[in-house]
């Protein structure tokens, strides 16, 4: 038994031991499983601590480690390298001593008293200027504050840095603009309020120019209709609702009567805050005075065009872009005022016949900076033909740096039409009077020549019968000799009753030329025909009796009509004037006319000799007479292609007495 029970005793402890030894491998695994743990732990948490530096080193945030007596001990990359130094330059050294802020002593000091502020377990949090370099600083938003271990004392001081540079150039610039807002404000005469989506004014952004509203005692918090005239408020009614559901910009103009004067002024609604409208409210009573002054202007003128049938353009060649005033339209027939004007649907308006002249004049003008003043002929949709009277002129654009052309345009066809019956009258009276003095001079030529010729007659027949009796006629003879001489005498008094006695002075044969195609501008315009002048001199002196001369080239410039009347375009009446070598002045009148028969140019010059159904033959008969009357001469050559050009030649100057 005892032997079994030791037996059992070696067992039991046997177990025990075996037990304990399970135990130990198992705490010695638990303890294993523990380091592992710690080890990784370990591990993340410097990798979290290098990934943290590492995230500050990439920003330029400045973040270090101090003693309590305020060296660096440990800082980021960033603003070492911002400013070109090494971690030898500024580890282990008084924060307040670093490069960063060698610049003044006072920042130091500031710097010293914040880390000591620190130690005492305060935090310090400031705006500062650090340098990066010599001329380069920046701003930065600083902060120092104790680090505690886990038993409540302090063991380290931290302190932090960020570039508030932007931010600070940002704040900046908003208060500049924020001061510029309000001295504008504080001048401006505008009026800026917010109106809520009720229309109830909520509060202004400037109090100035409240007589902008009605006189109320206050406007604060009160509906538009308390501060506005019924018309009025609606008008901003609609306007709240337009601008709510556009989301833009709403503006309309308004009129009060303020101080028994009318007022007017424009408001506009923008969206703002959230449920608000800024409103802003500008007088333009001056802006609307003149826009109605001016609305008044143009309708006067534009009544005045259509009164006088005379409508203004104007033309930019550059851009071929054209503008018409409404009496255009009504001049070319055209109904719908809106129609786009072009210089194409005018010449197309201009009469076929016509077309060629109007460019040619307009080229012109554009190529010699000239003005124009002609007539021609338009023809409008439905087929009438209007004579209109063009003119216009070149004048410097500055702004655009080129030429515009201003022009107008008036319909003269009734003064066309009434001219021309004027003119009817006056040739059927000129013919009447040139049959009624026909008549007389027959009647005087008859009357004062019938006695000697019934003298002459009688004698001669007393004087055969004598013959044939043989008796002497000597007598009767001298008898008829006598009234023959009489006849004669009749004759010259009747011819210098015809001629009166000429008044010769030096005059400017220019001034005579546009006198005597004055006189007969109807008969050219209406005839369409172009009248070209080249003279050598601007000013050539004549010695003539200038009436009758002024006589001569009338004729010659009406025969030069009538010769081109029936003639298609291009007529031409072409005046020119030079001197010869002989002192005299040449003046020669050519046209493209039909010109002078062959056979009857020999006959051209004599008296009552005609070519015309009409005529009396004694024009050029007379202005030959009136020519050499004044020591001139006049002779006739015909054209190479067409026409005739008659040339006189008058003394440049008095001839002296031999």
């Amino acid at each position: 038994m005892e032997f079994t029970r030791i037996r059992y005793d070696k067992q039991h402890d046997h177990l025990r031991a075996l037990n304990q030894s399970a135990s130990l491998i198992q705490i010695n695994e638990q303890l294993s499983q523990e380091i592992i743990q710690h080890k990784q732990t370990s591990e993340k948490l410097q990798q979290s601590v290098k990934r943290t530096w590492d995230i500050l080193n990439s920003l330029f945030v400045f973040v270090g480690v101090y003693s309590l007596d305020g060296i660096l001990q440990e800082a980021n990359r960033a603003p070492l390298e911002a400013a070109g130094l090494q971690p030898a330059d500024v580890i282990g050294k008084p924060f307040w001593e670093t490069y960063w802020w060698s610049y003044s002593a006072a920042v130091q000091e500031k710097l010293k008293r914040s880390l000591r502020e620190a130690a005492r377990g305060r935090t310090i949090r400031y705006d500062t200027t650090a340098r990066l370099s010599e001329n380069r600083f920046i701003d930065l938003d600083i902060t120092f504050g104790p680090l505690y271990d886990s038993a409540g004392e302090i063991i380290q001081l931290i302190g932090s840095a960020v570039d508030i540079t932007e931010r600070l150039a940002a704040e900046k610039r908003e208060a500049e603009k924020s001061t510029q807002l309000q001295n504008i404000l504080k001048v401006n005469p505008d009026l800026y309020f917010h109106l809520n989506y009720q229309g109830v004014l909520v509060g202004f952004v400037n109090e100035k120019n409240q007589h902008h509203f009605l006189a109320v005692e206050t406007v604060q918090q009160r509906h538009i209709y308390e501060i506005f005239p019924p018309a009025v408020a609606s008008q901003f009614e609609s306007a709240i609702q337009e601008t709510i559901q556009s989301e833009a910009a709403t503006t309309f103009e308004y009129a009060l009567e303020l101080q028994q004067q009318s007022r007017w002024f424009q408001a506009r609604l923008l969206p703002c805050q959230p449920e608000e409208l800024l409103v802003i409210i500008q007088d333009i009573t001056q802006k609307k005075t003149a826009e109605i002054r001016l609305q008044h202007v143009h309708a006067r003128l534009t009544e005045a065009q259509r009164q006088a049938h005379i409508g203004s353009w104007e033309w930019n060649p550059r851009e071929n872009s054209l503008w018409w005033s409404e009496e255009i339209y009504r001049i070319l027939g055209l109904g719908d005022p809106d129609l786009l004007p072009t210089t194409q649907t005018f010449m197309e308006m201009v009469h076929e016949e016509d077309r060629e002249l109007v460019a040619r004049v307009i080229t012109n003008t554009l190529e010699n900076n000239l003005p124009f003043s002609f007539e021609h002929r338009i023809v409008r949709p439905q087929g009438e033909v209007r004579h209109v009277h063009l003119q216009a002129g070149l004048k410097a654009d500055p702004q655009a740096g080129s030429q515009l052309m201003y022009g107008t345009i008036q319909d003269i066809t009734e003064k066309q039409e009434a001219s021309r019956i004027a003119q009817e009258y006056r040739d059927e009276l000129a013919h009447v009077s040139r049959l009624i003095v026909k008549g007389e001079l027959i009647a005087g030529l008859s009357h004062e020549l019938n006695q000697p010729l019934t003298a002459i007659a009688n004698y001669c027949g007393a004087m055969k019968t004598l013959m044939e009796q043989g008796h002497d006629v000597s007598e009767l003879r001298d008898k008829i000799e006598g009234q023959a001489l009489r006849s004669g005498e009749i004759i010259r008094r009747l011819k210098a009753f015809s001629q009166k006695q000429q008044q010769r002075f030096l005059f400017n044969i220019h001034d005579s030329i546009r006198s005597a195609l004055q006189m007969i501008n109807y008969q050219i315009r209406l005839k369409q025909i172009e009248v070209k002048t080249c003279y050598k001199n601007k000013f050539t002196t004549v010695y003539a009796d200038r009436v009758q001369i002024e006589q001569v080239l009338v004729n010659l410039f009406k025969n030069a009509v009538e010769a081109m009347e029936h003639m298609p375009s291009p007529r031409t009446l072409t005046v020119s004037t030079t001197s010869t070598p002989d002192k005299m002045i040449q003046i020669s009148v050519s046209d493209t006319g039909c010109g002078v028969p062959e056979h009857f140019r020999s006959k051209l010059f004599t008296p009552f000799a005609t070519s015309k159904k009409t005529g009396l033959g004694i024009g050029l008969s007379l202005s030959r007479s009136l020519i050499h009357a004044a020591d001139g001469k006049m002779w006739f050559l015909p054209n190479t292609r067409k026409g005739a050009s008659f040339y006189i030649q008058l003394p440049a100057s008095q001839k002296l007495p031999e």
